[in-house]
């Protein structure tokens, strides 16, 4: 993830074309014509070994070394195998940035040999040139008027920025776009990624103020799932972001793509997508329309739709597809029906939808629209024609649209029929009014904007107090891993499963063991009542093995035996069964339990998975050794907070059970999401841990016990796709003046009324000199980006430390370190309570943000205050920086070298 170089693909000053030539189906001679027609400002050249004078007027080479200068751009049409070559002389000639529209690269046909694909990548890395493609389509910026494509048509300059892994889908995209009068900010396709990958596209495009949107076409996610999550989740803070997610499966490679106990890889793309606050489509048609609504449409003021036609069918059509979708109808206010009642018929509904009724002039409509335009209660509106002699659509297009231009809401439109409602759909593409052909389809256009907000409130909900865990029982959990790694193992016997969620306070049942028949006969009669017996083997102690045939966890195993008869029957045919399919080698002797069923416990499914793409994943939903579990999967990124937790119980099946037959919903949903919690706890505690499933798992009246339990193990470490809370770096510390004990840590998004509590405590001063002006009381919004951070970006410590008057712990500083994606520069600010001034907190503060960024390896440290602040300025001198005023913003710089620069591109980036 790395925006180095970038720049000289959307802003290059100079572009050189290899293989280019007049003869037709030249794609290097395409990649001329296109760049001719955009008026592309720069110099243009040409390279080609026949020695063409020039290739449509311009001036073309035989060789790179003949160039009168050296490119910000290569563009390589070339013939594939003289690729890595190219690549190899533009590096000793110091040119930064290639893009290869040359196609077949990744074709390897005998495994010792490496793909070109390959080769580019070794030819590339000495002299650290960025790589755009293989088989990519090229890119368009119409701001820097530049088509560097083989795109047969150009496209319109717009506010929305479109990355995709298909060329052809690209070239579709933009024929459709144009004939919707819809334009881009940057328009590219990556192909086989051999280096410029998703993650630094995506960062780029989001630091532009003209891309106010991103569009992503996305066939799978190749590298790093961490870094992908990241910027997904940095962009969408700021931007709106649609995903369109193809299901491209290789024949004989689904089962290896595939999570254990994950039936789908398209749920876990869901939820991995969801938790990076994105929406998805699920079709090009949905991807076409969201575009629609992403270049139209304002930012959603709520979730509330009125809807009105000139006919009740219609409506009938949007109202279901919106609440099917999950939508809200907006209940229109009083005063609102009263003056509806003054432009519509008589006989009308008083409710929403609004039937204009088939006489509806123009008139009409834009009246009505006038008025819901003005109620509080109405967050958009969606306007249907059907067309009519009282109604024709282009008339009334023209009248609605005067309508949607001078409203507050956003306007959705739906022209129904062809003939005459094309031109009305032309008039609001004109006009910039988002328009459909159908009711659904503008209905779902606007829950595509719902879903991003919710998404978005989901990812920014205050999480419940945090609650210190036990860290001791926590390393026992670990040693009892690197005891079974150490022996070779890649499970956990069930004695050892169940030790391990003992030591994270997770309810487990009494479980006793024998190796024999004897054995076990003698715990049942200890035991008394009834008893379950499960042979445990092979094919039972790895999570998420089931039956082909019944889909059953448990196919040995017997419930409900009483008496010492039969026990000894029940077990002998458990050994024998045991003993035909695994032999004695595989059979792992026998587990006992008291019965536990009861005719009030729920039977619920939970765990964790390892996906091969996104890593560890934890599970819920439905339970039972033999009921299909499958059905009711839900899966979410570790790690999460109640209220993430909560999410994923609300989701699943097991949610409208509890809401129907509990007694008390909201201490067993308290249970279950603080059990996930647990689970994800597990998550980073133990990278080793491969999976885990706990099935069935009871819940009833006197809470919640896991039954049956099975881990597997694994020698190589997890990495979670989105960064955990990095508990390592809290340190113990004593303010200088009082002597009062505290700690300074990673802020944590459990800190957000606590932040609040110290924003407030702070002066008008203080505020003035950290935020340069006066503010008011920060929003929720504001609270959470400032302490729901993703601590690969950045970092804010803050020292806590007990109240006073013992009601708790309290925020008394706090330092903040935003790192560039490059990780060349990090800003710092801080700030610190204003009676607790002279206790050495500053120092402290800065010292450890400074030692945090030396060690990730950032290059400089810097910061900005107000000349007035002068205590600031001291503090920067004493620990080093170096002071200079900045006249052009009247502030004083403060920047300070931590680590030096190795490549070129760092001392560059450094002067800049």
């Amino acid at each position: 993830m790395s925006t180095r170089y970038l720049k000289r693909f959307f802003k290059p000053k100079s572009i050189a074309i290899f293989g280019a030539s007049e003869k037709s189906g030249s794609m290097g001679g395409i990649v001329i014509q296109n760049l001719l027609d955009s008026e592309y400002p720069g110099e243009m050249m040409a390279i080609n070994p026949e020695g063409y004078d020039s290739v449509y007027g311009v001036p073309c080479y035989d060789r790179i070394s003949a160039l009168p200068q050296m490119p910000d751009l290569a563009i390589i049409c070339s013939p594939s195998d003289t690729v890595p070559d190219i690549i190899r002389k533009l590096g000793a000639n110091m040119v930064k940035a290639a893009m290869i529209l040359t196609g077949g690269l990744s074709v390897k046909n005998d495994p010792l040999v490496k793909s070109l694909t390959e080769r580019v990548r070794d030819a590339a890395r000495p002299y650290g040139i960025r790589i755009l493609g293989p088989d990519c389509m090229g890119l368009l910026v119409p701001g820097s008027k530049m088509n560097a494509s083989y795109s047969h048509i150009n496209i319109k300059k717009g506010k929305v920025a479109y990355i995709g892994q298909s060329g052809l889908l690209g070239t579709a995209m933009i024929d459709w776009a144009n004939g919707q009068e819809i334009g881009f900010s940057h328009f590219l396709t990556l192909g086989d990624g051999a280096d410029v990958d998703l993650p630094s596209v995506i960062d780029y495009v989001a630091q532009d103020p003209y891309t106010h949107a991103i569009l992503l076409q996305l066939d799978r996610v190749v590298g790093s799932s961490r870094n992908f999550i990241s910027a997904l989740r940095s962009a969408s803070r700021n931007k709106l972001v649609l995903v369109l997610k193809s299901d491209i499966v290789s024949s004989g490679d689904t089962q290896q793509r595939l999570a254990p106990g994950i039936p789908d890889e398209d749920m876990v793309y869901d939820a991995a997508l969801r938790r990076a606050g994105v929406v998805r489509v699920d079709t090009s048609d949905q991807l076409f329309n969201a575009l629609e609504t992403l270049s139209r449409m304002k930012p959603l003021r709520g979730e509330r739709l009125a809807i009105l036609c000139n006919g009740m069918g219609p409506n009938a059509l949007a109202t279901d597809r919106l609440l099917k979708s999950g939508g809200k109808l907006a209940s229109l206010s009083e005063e609102t029906l009263d003056n509806l009642a003054n432009v519509l018929p008589p006989n009308w509904s008083r409710t929403n939808p609004i039937d204009l009724n088939a006489d509806a002039t123009p008139e009409r409509f834009t009246a009505v629209m006038d008025i819901l335009s003005k109620d509080k209660e109405v967050d958009a509106i969606l306007s249907i024609h059907a067309p009519t002699r009282m109604a024709p659509s282009v008339e009334t297009a023209d009248e609605v649209v005067k309508v949607a231009r001078k409203s507050a809401r956003n306007v959705l439109t739906c022209w129904m029929g062809r003939a005459t409602a094309i031109e009305a759909r032309n008039h609001c593409n004109a006009a910039n009014v988002a328009t459909f052909i159908t009711p659904e389809e503008a209905v779902d256009a606007f829950m595509h904007m719902v879903d991003y907000r919710r998404n978005q409130e989901v990812m920014r909900q205050t999480p419940a107090s945090y609650v210190e865990q036990n860290t001791q029982n926590h390393q026992q959990a670990k040693q009892i891993i690197a005891a079974a790694l150490h022996e070779g193992r890649d499970y956990l016997t069930h004695n050892e499963a169940c030790e391990l969620l003992n030591q994270y306070d997770i309810p487990v049942q009494n479980s006793y063991y024998s190796n024999d028949i004897t054995g076990v006969v003698e715990i049942s009669k200890q035991l008394g009542g009834s008893v379950a017996v499960k042979a445990l083997h092979r094919g039972n102690i790895y999570p998420f093995s089931y039956d082909e045939k019944s889909n059953q966890r448990w196919l040995d195993l017997v419930q409900d035996v009483y008496s010492p008869d039969e026990v000894r029957h029940a077990t002998t045919k458990l050994a024998y069964r045991v003993s035909e399919r695994f032999g004695d080698e595989g059979a792992m002797g026998f587990c006992v339990q008291q019965m536990k069923r009861g005719f009030q416990s729920l039977q619920i499914n939970v765990g964790v998975t390892r996906d091969p793409t996104f890593g560890p994943m934890i599970v819920f939903g439905a339970g039972g050794f033999t009921v299909d579990v499958l059905a009711d999967r839900h899966v979410m990124l570790p790690p999460v907070n109640m209220a993430l937790a909560k999410e994923l119980v609300m989701n699943s099946r097991i949610y409208r059970i509890i809401q129907e037959h509990s007694h008390q919903p909201e201490r067993d949903i308290e249970q279950l999401a603080d059990l996930i919690l647990k689970l994800s706890e597990i998550v980073v505690d133990l990278p080793n841990l491969h999976c885990l499933e706990v099935n069935p798992l009871l819940l009833n009246k006197l809470g919640i016990l896991a039954v049956d339990v099975a881990i597997s193990i694994t020698p190589e470490k997890s990495r979670l796709s989105i960064s955990p809370y990095p508990g390592d770096l809290e340190e113990a510390i004593t303010l200088k003046r009082s002597g009062r004990p505290a700690v300074i840590r990673p802020i944590r998004g459990e800190d957000e009324p606590k932040h609040l509590e110290f924003y407030n405590s702070l002066s008008p001063e203080s505020i003035r000199m950290r935020y340069f002006y006066s503010r008011g009381i920060p929003s929720h919004q504001e609270l959470a980006s400032w302490t729901q951070i993703d601590y690969d970006r950045e970092m804010a410590f803050i020292v806590s430390a007990p109240r006073l008057d013992g009601r708790g712990a309290e925020t008394l500083g706090v330092v903040r370190a935003v790192t560039d994606p490059d990780n060349i520069r990090s800003e710092f600010s801080v700030v610190i309570r204003d009676d607790l001034q002279g206790e050495g907190l500053g120092i402290i503060l800065m010292r450890k943000v400074i030692d945090y960024c030396r060690k990730r390896g950032t290059l400089m440290i810097e910061g900005s205050t107000l000349p007035t602040n002068k205590g600031m300025q001291g503090l920067a001198q004493k620990l080093g920086f170096k002071n200079t005023f900045n006249m052009e913003e009247e502030v004083v710089d403060m920047k300070m070298m931590l680590n030096e620069p190795t490549e070129d591109w760092q001392i560059t980036r450094l002067q800049h």
